[in-house]
């Protein structure tokens, strides 16, 4: 145990749970100190402090008062009760009538004082008092019987100081206990918040393009049967059955996330496989039928690595996002994306004509946008940096670009948990490829 406790907070923390009120326990040491005042003290012939010596009785009595102070200032309390011990000790020659309260003021000192205050001034009251004792006993020599009443202060200062200790070594159980309740509370918000930002990101995912495909679509259709017009049966058929292609596909997205999110187990599967890089001819043509002209190059160099599934997932959504603003905010209907595979990176382009619109340039910068609330750039960030890539987008000369980087791992170094994705474009593939 050491000297850290020097104050009230520890101990007064323990103290509150006490089972008896303080007024009760002044009552008790108040009688007890009566009591030992008007017990003999001396024997086999009893001896009465009453009686022999009614100043010394007087002295006695005076201590009971004196601990009423013991534990708002207790060394004060027994300052004064070793004073009037010592005064009564040299009236009758023997401490032992007066020891009772100076060992509770001695046990109240060590449990609210620092422990190196109680040594010094337990230990020099103790040698003072057997200097006393002494004197008091002039003649006699040294008696034994000097030797209880020091033994006893001294056992009952090491019985506070040990209360004391216990207090604070509960009070610091109990602290640490609320600063790992603390802790845990903390740390299920946190896992909370990454759960729902998780949640919102695959519900982003799975909804985003599909809900602006069917919006598109729906629109075309729409516009082909307008009135004033001849009507475009074909285009308005065509462009209702993308439309419920996709709102086919975005139920079987959906259903797949809430399956994900009701299992208690991580192995769930989706129904089919995550679409990949080997898709984008497939995106390429569900932007093309809604207006958007859309070129993809592919460069893949003859060292390039393999693609983990984390990684060609990523990459998908890259494109898919940045033709989806492409397609909402671009200025003339057209994109061009660009996928270069290297041997240790995965690095998409995509570049489109920038509108003077205020609302595209709060959604390309990353910034809420007022009626759709622009999280896809939000998300696909955050995507990026989960599979240790970066995203930046900049725009200039009215061209806004999007770049993203992935790491891959060198060809056959990636084991059977991040082997190449199925969507993967095969690494023996022609060096530089085009396709629209």
């Amino acid at each position: 145990m050491s000297d850290g406790v020097s104050g009230l907070g520890a101990p007064d923390r323990v103290a509150a749970h006490r089972t008896m009120p303080a007024w009760a326990w002044d009552v008790v040491v108040v009688v007890v100190a009566i009591a030992s005042a008007c017990a003999p003290y001396r024997g086999p012939t009893p001896a009465f402090l009453a009686v022999e010596s009614p100043v010394a009785f007087a002295l006695a009595l005076a201590q009971a008062p004196v601990l009423l102070l013991r534990r708002r200032f207790p060394l004060v309390a027994y300052g004064v009760i070793w004073a009037l011990m010592a005064a009564g000790t040299l009236v009758v020659g023997s401490a032992l009538p007066f020891v009772v309260p100076a060992a509770i003021a001695a046990y109240v000192l060590a449990t609210r004082s620092p422990r190196r205050t109680v040594l010094v001034v337990v230990l020099a009251s103790i040698v003072l008092l057997i200097g006393v004792e002494l004197v008091a006993g002039a003649g006699a020599g040294f008696d034994p019987r000097l030797i209880p009443v020091p033994a006893l202060l001294a056992f009952a200062a090491a019985a506070g100081d040990a209360t004391r200790s216990r207090r604070a070594y509960v009070a610091a159980l109990a602290e640490r206990a609320e600063r790992a309740e603390a802790t845990r509370e903390s740390e299920a918000r946190r896992r909370v918040a990454e759960e729902r930002l998780r949640i919102a990101r695959d519900l982003h995912d799975a909804v985003a393009h599909q809900i602006a495909v069917i919006n598109l679509q729906s629109s075309v259709a729409e516009r082909a049967i307008a009135e004033g017009r001849e009507p475009d049966l074909r285009r308005a058929r065509d462009s209702v059955a993308t439309a419920a292609r996709a709102a086919r596909e975005v139920l079987g997205e959906i259903g797949d996330l809430l399956s994900t999110l009701r299992t208690d187990s991580d192995d769930a599967t989706p129904s089919a496989p995550p679409a990949g890089l080997a898709d984008l001819d497939r995106l390429v043509d569900d932007f093309a039928s809604a207006g958007l002209r859309a070129t993809v190059r592919l460069e893949v160099a003859d060292d390039a690595g393999d693609v983990p599934p984390t990684v060609d997932r990523a990459a998908y959504l890259v494109v898919r996002e940045a033709l989806t603003n492409a397609s909402k905010h671009g200025s003339d209907g057209r994109a061009h994306v660009l996928v270069e595979r290297g041997a240790s990176r995965l690095a998409i382009t995509v570049t489109n004509a920038a509108s003077r619109d205020a609302e595209r340039g709060e959604v390309e910068r990353g910034r809420p946008e007022r009626t759709s609330g622009g999280h896809g750039l939000l998300g696909l960030r955050e995507r990026v940096a989960a599979a240790r890539g970066t995203l930046v987008t900049s725009e200039d000369d009215g061209v806004f670009r999007l770049r993203a980087e992935l790491p891959v791992g060198p060809r056959g170094a990636v084991g059977q948990a991040d082997a190449p994705g199925p969507n993967a474009p095969p690494s023996d593939a022609p060096p530089s490829e085009a396709r629209r």
